[in-house]
């Protein structure tokens, strides 16, 4: 289905956005590819019924207020925050815009642009954006971005390559924030999720910037070791793993009997979970599970020479592809 056959409308912001659509037997994709292909909706057929897996996206001015709150969003040229908007990479200083009121530079800035469209199916979509186009564009490096999503049967495969049009050397990175619920809305009195993250590292942090390194990698324990199938529970998680032991994850809705499984290229070699509280401390209604190609403030990390923080950089001309893919199936 082509773009632009249905609206997303926000009459408050006075606004509204052409949706795109992929639908096939076992998948249900719902998206916005003039606001950072964000995903509104991601519905699975599961035991013959349409489930909804993502928190989705109810109108679009609840989108506009909040875009981090709903659905899932594209996180590049870098994933999560820079403290500051602060980094150093090769022998140059840079700064860049924050967007936090934790004074960070957060979730890239490709997530709220309007992406060209190249080619769309009702299985298959493609498009690019090139940064040289974005007069305000929020990184010192010129960039170009090609992501494709395509359903393969009842498999959602995403794909992104990014080509450095840069007359410099330019540091990377990307990774996907999914807002998954945590009960399927088909059943609210189903049991709580399981998150398995096969991960060996977690990244240490404090109160005053959540996930964002305060030193290298340490052993999970406790609330961060996810590699079991444990309930997920009131954890309050917002960390950065790595030494991951597989290539995937899985999200597992015991009460119902059901999976949905990523599995990604070598290319993400860590992963961020989210998983906030309430006020009162009871577990909140979301989970996000984020496959990521780096380290959290990787650039400063790189720079101050800690290894294995997952930045890529790129050569002039350069171009660099990952993949990833998700489905879901009965346990």
């Amino acid at each position: 289905m082509t773009p632009g056959t249905a609206i997303l409308n926000a009459p408050r912001h006075r606004t509204t956005l052409s949706r795109g659509l992929l639908k096939n037997d076992w998948l249900e994709l719902g998206f916005l590819p003039k606001f950072g292909c964000h995903w509104t909706r991601l519905r699975l057929s599961v035991k013959g019924e349409w489930v909804d897996f993502l928190k989705p996206v109810v109108d679009g001015d609840a989108l506009l207020d909040r875009p981090t709150g709903h659905g899932s969003y594209i996180l590049a040229p870098w994933s999560n925050r820079i403290p500051g908007g602060k980094f150093q990479f090769e022998n140059r200083h840079h700064r860049i815009r924050t967007n936090h009121p934790d004074d960070t530079a957060i979730h890239g800035d490709v997530r709220m642009r309007p992406w060209n469209v190249a080619d769309s199916t009702s299985t298959f979509f493609e498009a690019t954006l090139d940064t040289r186009d974005v007069d305000d564009f929020n990184y010192p490096f010129a960039l170009h971005f090609r992501h494709r999503l395509e359903l393969l049967d009842d498999r959602l495969v995403v794909s992104m390559t990014v080509e450095n049009v840069d007359p410099m050397r330019a540091p990377v990175g990307l990774g996907y924030c999914p807002c998954f619920l945590r009960r399927p809305t088909w059943r609210d009195d189903d049991e709580d999720v399981i998150v398995q993250v096969p991960a060996e590292r977690v990244y240490p942090s404090d109160d005053s910037h959540p996930c964002t390194p305060t030193g290298p990698a340490g052993p999970v324990d406790g609330i961060t070791d996810l590699r079991g199938l444990r309930p997920l529970g009131p954890r309050n998680l917002d960390h950065c793993f790595t030494s991951l032991e597989r290539n995937h994850f899985r999200i597992i809705y015991p009460g119902s009997r059901v999976e949905v499984r990523f599995e990604f290229d070598e290319n993400f070699t860590h992963a961020v979970v989210h998983a906030p509280t309430r006020k009162d401390g009871s577990a909140g209604s979301f989970v996000a599970v984020e496959p990521v190609t780096h380290a959290t403030n990787a650039i400063n990390l790189h720079t101050a020479g800690q290894p294995d923080t997952g930045l890529k950089i790129l050569d002039p001309g350069e171009t660099w592809q990952t993949s990833w893919s998700l489905s879901a199936g009965d346990l």
